[in-house]
């Protein structure tokens, strides 16, 4: 039987962790929730929420484009009569995965449309062709701490154990599309910098795990990624240097401009440090304090 209406509900994500480029994602505890339903005549989207003047025609918008390519894959054609009502609360642009839980957004639905029963682990290859990295979309199809590795279109996950972290990301209001932060990496990288990341790697895991401070401060140093994106986003140093001056962990979420901190103790001192820091470069920003979601998107059928 055909649904009438279909809910799905997608966390945000970071991903990197610091030394984890491509490799490390972490499920966070906001959640856009959209409404698929298919009784009213014609293909229409409205959204409400971060940014919800953008994209409202729906082939300009990421989550129609996920449901048609589910489709096409399918050998399906789109229904007739589709509304989107999407609630954008995972902010855009901000490296928590908006682009990543649009995506699967589309991909959940059409599965859920056309009753094709795909395995989460299809789920995130599909993602994976379109986004063309894995590290929000695993975290957010799965929930919690996820390592990968992915090659060729395939790609092989695992969860690990995560301490109860606090999280304080500070997002600067400034425009730093991904295209723009991975166009300026370099091609090719010295050996001595992808044996320092593979260890601090391991080491962010073992840290998350434990819930130790002083371990993940050291280990989320970066060489491949964070050195070229950082002077790209207006203070961030400082904000990274000013939590960590309070014990926590920090580095950016993703690809940037969001910098996300990590500390096992209260987040009001930790949020009010990142939050000088910034005010002293003069940045307009958002603060938010997600908890960690152990839970990766769901859905439901009406």
């Amino acid at each position: 039987m055909t649904p009438q209406r279909i809910t799905v509900h997608v966390p945000a994500s970071t991903s990197n962790i610091g030394p984890g480029f491509d490799c490390i994602g972490l499920a966070l505890d906001i959640w856009n929730e959209t409404v698929f339903s298919f009784d009213q005549e014609g293909r229409t989207i409205n959204s409400v929420g971060y940014k919800p003047e953008i994209e409202s025609e729906p082939e300009n918008n990421l989550v129609f484009q996920a449901f048609s390519e589910f489709c096409r894959l399918h050998g399906s054609v789109l229904p007739a009569n589709l509304h989107i009502d999407c609630t954008n609360r995972i902010p855009i642009g901000a490296g928590l995965g908006s682009s990543a839980a649009a995506t699967l957004t589309g991909l959940l639905a059409a599965n859920a449309w056309l009753n094709a029963n795909i395995t989460d682990e299809d789920l995130l290859k599909m993602a994976l062709s379109i986004e063309g990295h894995p590290d929000n979309s695993a975290p957010e199809i799965f929930g919690g701490l996820i390592g990968m590795s992915a090659d060729e279109g395939t790609v092989c996950t695992h969860r690990f154990p995560i301490a109860p972290w606090n999280t304080v990301i500070l997002i600067p209001k400034i425009n730093l599309p991904t295209k723009t932060a991975r166009k300026i990496l370099p091609e090719t990288i010295l050996r001595k910098d992808a044996i320092f990341n593979i260890g601090h790697a391991i080491l962010v895991m073992q840290a998350l795990a434990e819930g130790n401070e002083a371990l993940l401060q050291f280990a989320m140093k970066d060489r491949l990624h964070q050195p070229y994106r950082i002077p790209l986003i207006t203070g961030s140093d400082a904000i990274i240097k000013a939590a960590e001056n309070t014990g926590a962990a920090a580095g950016l979420s993703g690809a940037g401009p969001g910098i996300i901190a990590f500390t096992m103790s209260d987040t009001n001192l930790l949020r009010s440090r990142m939050a000088a820091a910034a005010e002293s470069f003069h940045l307009k920003m958002e603060i938010l304090t997600p908890k960690i979601s152990c839970s990766g998107a769901y859905i439901t059928i009406e």
